[in-house]
């Protein structure tokens, strides 16, 4: 018997996320189905709404001392705290920063963020502390920002050669200055927003998120939870407070963080780091499917899949002006005790994902860490700090045997990436495949518009890729590593005009590829045309979600 759960027309507000587990589950012939009524548009969200008053030229509202205050919406927009300018002469040391011009310190209080990033890696942590021209930053947080390994992580932290000072404190005492923009009166309890111009006071109601999440599905190896369907749901207004605690937000990569006291190094492989939060989680599931959803104003992520999922799809869906990144996949430990514990088969088809990874910048659209199974295909992909697509895990120190498989990149439209960070792109990859089973082919890729950072990346350990028909502008692809190999790149296309590529080995084939291109021929043309969403097309999956061992493309000569 068939299980058809239609939500009405209206707002849902959640202080807690809907669960389900095992028992909640359908089968492959009968899945339960969670969606919009006819010409209804259900929207779940995790805040509670909150009045306020005019006090001179500012617009006061109460809140909680507990508020998660790094994403607050008014009107259905993302509000920013105040912040201070940037201070490229702050000093480092064991305790916090020195060297802070006056005019900064007076705008500083014990529960200040300092803000800054350092090539790849962003960080937060708190202020404990003022001084004269100094402050002391909550620990452990700042000692793991400090953290090395033998990837060289130092490098990229405020003790490593790329550090260029703080991009500014926020969480700031006073009265704010810009438009837009608000402070916090911790003793009264209050935030003080200064309105713009268009602004009418009559819209005076402000959104502060409660909720972590809002939909949580949790099942076990034994009884996993299977057979969900959830569609033409906005999923929205979701908080994350972990970054206020003690551990702060030291990113690794990728909306990977390091957290936890007593550390005294970071894992050479990166593994053992845990994930931003994510407004939708599915732990351990079977033939989950999200289709035509929206997932939109969070403070951390979209929707995470982890802990053993076989079988997954995100189809048809918007992303947009999220705190963290869109979707995440797997989890990143290369060779679990129980091999069931690395996710397979996901389908990532047919969404629009912009303007996410807001407040921690280096996140991406779409991560999958060790998987056996993804197709990333036809996704239009725009307007990030950071990297669009990341896949895979592990940098030089996971062995030379496969850790993931069957990893399909194809036909997306990716471009205005790279926007506040450096040494990623539109593409990267790490890790060993399978032979013959995976491949990045057909993608638009415009850097034209970008910052510093390659078309296609295929950092560190990359081995067994095909990269074939790819149209890539203003940037290139990169093989950098010596102990990179079995990398097909043949027959793209680029503006580009390239010398012999570094690193080349045996085992790497750089040719025939068609560069300095001025005008692009017509089958290069079509790739353009026929990448990214398809207007018009509704994506569909077959049950029991499987993705097909060889690439979609296979080996295409023109």
């Amino acid at each position: 018997m068939d299980v058809d759960v239609a939500l009405r027309e209206g707002t849902y507000r959640l202080l807690q996320p809907l669960q389900f587990s095992a028992m909640d589950s359908g089968s492959p012939e009968h899945p339960v189905r969670w969606h919009a009524a006819p010409g209804a548009h259900p929207v779940l969200i995790g805040s509670r709404a909150i009045a306020g008053q005019q006090r001179g030229a500012l617009w006061v509202f109460p809140i909680q001392s507990a508020d998660d205050l790094s994403s607050v919406y008014l009107d259905g927009q993302r509000r920013e705290p105040s912040r201070t300018s940037s201070c490229s002469a702050c000093k480092v040391d064991a305790k916090g920063l020195s060297g802070i011009p006056p005019a900064t310190m007076r705008m500083l209080q014990v529960g200040s963020m300092v803000v800054l990033h350092v090539r790849w890696r962003d960080f937060r942590c708190a202020v404990t502390a003022l001084g004269e021209d100094r402050v002391t930053l909550a620990q452990p947080c700042w000692h793991n920002t400090t953290l090395d390994s033998q990837s060289d992580w130092r490098v990229a932290s405020p003790v490593g050669k790329y550090y260029s000072g703080v991009d500014g404190f926020e969480n700031l005492v006073g009265v704010p200055v810009e438009p837009g923009s608000f402070t916090v009166d911790t003793q009264q309890h209050l935030l003080l927003y200064r309105p713009r111009t268009d602004e009418s006071l009559l819209h005076a109601v402000i959104e502060i998120p409660v909720a972590e999440q809002l939909l949580r599905l949790g099942g076990t190896s034994d009884a996993p939870v299977h057979d969900l369907t959830f569609s033409g749901i906005t999923f929205s207004y979701t908080g994350w407070r972990k970054p206020l605690s003690d551990d702060g937000y030291v990113g690794l990569q990728a909306g990977y963080v390091v957290d936890g006291e007593g550390r005294t190094a970071l894992p050479d492989n990166g593994e053992g780091m845990n994930r931003i939060g994510a407004a939708v989680q599915v732990d351990t599931g079977r033939n989950i499917v999200f289709d035509r959803d929206t997932f939109a104003h969070t403070a951390a992520a979209g929707i995470a899949f982890s802990r053993g999922t076989h079988g997954a799809a995100v189809l048809n869906s918007h992303f947009f002006d999220l705190g963290g990144g869109a979707i995440f996949v797997g989890d990143t430990e290369a060779h679990p005790a129980h091999p069931d514990d690395k996710s397979s088969d996901f389908v990532i088809d047919n969404n629009r994902i912009d303007h996410v990874a807001q407040i921690y910048r280096d996140n991406v659209a779409i991560m999958a860490g060790f998987v056996n199974g993804i197709e990333i295909a036809h996704n239009t992909i725009s307007d990030l700090p950071y990297t669009g697509i990341s896949v895979g895990w592990g940098w030089d120190y996971e062995g030379e045997a496969p850790v993931q498989s069957s990893i399909h990149i194809v036909a997306n439209r990716i471009e205005r990436v790279m926007l506040q960070l450096a040494d990623g792109g539109a593409i990267y990859t790490q890790g060993t495949s399978t032979p013959d089973t995976s491949c990045i082919v057909r993608n638009a890729i415009d850097m034209r518009h970008s910052g510093e950072g390659n078309g296609i990346y295929l950092d560190e350990h990359s081995v067994n890729f095909d990269v074939e028909h790819n149209v890539v502008l203003g940037s290139w692809i990169s093989a950098w590593a010596p102990w990179s190999g079995h990398l097909r790149m043949v027959f793209n296309w680029t503006d580009m005009t390239l010398g012999k590529p570094d690193k080349l080995g045996v085992t790497k084939v750089w040719a025939p590829n068609f560069t300095g291109l001025r005008v692009l021929p017509a089958q290069a043309q079509a790739v353009q045309r026929e990448a990214g969403a398809r207007s018009g097309v509704v994506a569909q999956v077959a049950v029991p979600v499987k993705v097909r061992a060889g690439c979609l493309s296979g080996r295409i000569d023109p």
